[in-house]
């Protein structure tokens, strides 16, 4: 029992050092400008928009169920609003998005992804009635390995890269990444990205 216990510890510290390594890449990936390389996996394409959003909520449906956490679509533009960008590298930014409003939102809260249209531009809200970040924290927050506080540090795998990864990628897709928060009231990360025409 020792030695199965031993190995299933040394199993999930190479799962999260994995992890870790693979996130360091695609943000060392960003950072050198070869994001939009030749490789297929960094090819882009055509992504629908309503469709990813759908797709992340009923992922995270299980977690939000668990935490007691209401997750709500509301889609504002036409079925087929599409980007071109990198699919997977898109989703994972709605992922960390979505991951973090539901790890610092209070059992009974609520999470909402919003997709609106402003012109050339397709506007992605993920707002929660989560603890909120103060004024202070809110730039900082992009950093790498940054956590506000020794609560948010002791999240089961968390690395501090989140959302250093959700803007990398943003930023990347020619994009943005924004936030307004007040403690205890919750935040609202704002993606902007152009519309495919």
């Amino acid at each position: 029992h020792e030695a199965q216990d031993t190995l299933m510890v040394v199993s999930r510290q190479n799962k999260r050092l994995t992890a870790l390594v693979s996130d360091l890449l695609l943000l060392s990936r960003c950072d050198s400008g070869r994001f939009d390389s030749t490789q297929q996996h960094n090819r882009k394409q055509l992504c629908c928009l309503p469709d990813m959003l759908n797709d992340i909520a009923e992922e995270m449906a299980a977690i939000a169920l668990a935490k007691k956490n209401a997750l709500s679509v509301d889609i504002q533009t036409p079925s087929n609003l599409s980007v071109l960008g990198n699919e997977e590298q898109l989703y994972r930014l709605l992922l960390n998005l979505v991951n973090n409003a539901l790890t610092y939102t209070p059992e009974g809260g609520r999470v909402t992804l919003t997709l609106k249209q402003q012109q050339k531009e397709a506007l992605i809200t993920v707002s929660d009635t989560g603890i909120g970040i103060a004024p202070e924290h809110q730039e900082k927050n992009y950093d790498r390995f940054y956590r506000v506080d020794g609560a948010r540090a002791g999240q089961a795998g968390n690395a501090g890269l989140g959302l250093a990864i959700a803007s990398a990628i943003a930023k990347a897709h020619g994009g943005s990444l924004t936030v307004t928060s007040q403690l205890s009231e919750g935040s609202t990360f704002t993606i902007s990205l152009a519309v495919s025409t």
